[in-house]
């Protein structure tokens, strides 16, 4: 009676599972934040680092857990890059998948600028729970005469395939 308890209990969960693209290191689902979000097995991150080549390089030189630089604040007369990891994108007829983004920035007032975007992979996705780097990323440099204050980068993620759109916004500031 025991036994089929625990088997009903897991088949009973089984649509919980399946819904969290995001689990930690122990594979308990991790809720959604503003910058991290999921739909089923697809799930994206958006990411800050101040060196975007150096961001590529580590994730690309590593068999491991990559050790990423990661940031919440520029200076002016610096720079900062827009990441995105995913996972779980759907694969048309040939096994490719086909993902975008469109970023935005928010400055302190309020104003949002279209920032660009493109395709985040056009290739057949990785094994199910392995994390891939997006090809489309957003530099962003400030001068001068840029204002100080909160800024915003904002992700609109497409599987084009699947018709998922995860929407992802992650916060920095920009100090003297």
């Amino acid at each position: 009676m025991k036994i089929l308890i625990l088997v009903l209990l897991f088949v009973l969960s089984l649509p919980l599972l399946a819904q969290s693209g995001w689990i930690d290191a122990n594979g308990k689902p991790l809720a959604d934040t503003e910058s991290m979000r999921s739909d089923g097995d697809f799930a994206v991150q958006l990411v800050l680092t101040p060196d975007e080549n150096q961001f590529r390089q580590t994730w690309n030189s590593t068999k491991d857990a990559p050790i990423l630089s990661s940031t919440n604040s520029v200076r002016l007369g610096s720079s900062l890059a827009a990441m995105l990891i995913f996972q779980g994108c759907a694969q048309d007829v040939a096994g490719a998948c086909n993902v975008t983004s469109e970023f935005i920035l928010e400055s302190p007032d309020g104003t949002k600028t279209p920032a660009g975007g493109g395709p985040i992979s056009s290739a057949a996705p990785l094994r199910k729970g392995i994390l891939q780097l997006s090809q489309a990323s957003l530099k962003i440099g400030f001068g001068a005469n840029d204002p100080l204050g909160n800024y915003k980068v904002i992700a609109n993620v497409k599987d084009k395939i699947s018709g998922r759109i995860l929407n992802l916004t992650t916060g920095f500031k920009v100090t003297k």
